[in-house]
């Protein structure tokens, strides 16, 4: 297990990912709290004390952790972890893995690695193709996600050398979606394009049933935001979904 240079506390809430035919849950996301500041706060400061792999790498053990000791192993979820390309290719990452298959192993969880967009982790991307670290995951059974699409560092080029499992559209696309006739001809594209490949999208900052009614309407499988829940504790979750 890697050793953890960050001293600061830090704990998750947890926000679902739908199946829009049904609500059912697919999965959640865990979305990193701490008393410093928005997240992005406490990760630059991790990135500036030489932390960012330590607190990286914590925080996704501690939320398969928190799910591993609160969520029962009758139904089949999936875990959705942030994690930078550069964690990816630290030195100590290998050792890492092998700590999160074992916690894996304990649960019927799935794990989805949702890569970050950051503009500062631009040129990592190509290593991570060249080093074969998505077929090394998905070889451990990890799956792979690119998130916050359209906004950040992540091209075309990227989601058709990569094949991530899930794409996850920014909420930008979603603000205002039913005014915007060129962010819903965006969305049917990447409808199509994942209709015919082996991507899955998840659009990301549903807040209302008009959003809801126009995106399930243009073939949008998974669905994540307000409308469903906000991000809570597990705990809060699991007694809201008792059937979890």
């Amino acid at each position: 297990m890697p050793s953890v240079k960050t001293s600061c506390s830090f704990s998750h809430a947890y926000q679902p990912i739908v199946h829009m035919g049904d609500r059912k849950i697919l999965g959640f996301e865990a979305l990193i709290r701490s008393g410093i500041g928005n997240p992005e706060q406490l990760f630059e400061k991790a990135r500036r004390e030489d932390g960012l792999f330590d607190l990286d790498t914590k925080s996704v053990l501690q939320a398969v952790g928190r799910c591993n000791q609160l969520m029962p192993g009758n139904h089949k979820k999936q875990l959705f972890v942030n994690i930078y390309p550069s964690t990816l290719l630290h030195e100590q990452f290998h050792s890492f893995l092998e700590e999160l298959v074992l916690q894996k192993s304990r649960t019927d969880l799935d794990i989805v690695f949702e890569i970050n967009e950051a503009i500062e982790e631009f040129g990592n991307w190509n290593e991570l193709l060249d080093r074969g670290i998505l077929k090394l995951l998905h070889k451990k059974a990890i799956l792979i996600a690119f998130d916050d699409v359209g906004e950040g560092a992540i091209s075309l080029k990227q989601l058709v050398d990569f094949e991530p499992d899930y794409i996850k559209l920014s909420k930008y696309f979603t603000n205002g979606i039913e005014h915007s006739s060129n962010k819903q001809r965006i969305i049917r594209a990447l409808v199509d394009f994942c209709g015919g490949g082996s991507s899955k999208l998840i659009v990301e900052g549903i807040e209302n049933e008009a959003q809801f009614h126009i995106l399930e309407q243009m073939g949008v499988v998974y669905g994540q935001g307000y409308l469903f829940s906000k991000p809570l504790p597990l705990e809060e979750l699991i007694i809201i979904n008792p059937n979890l």
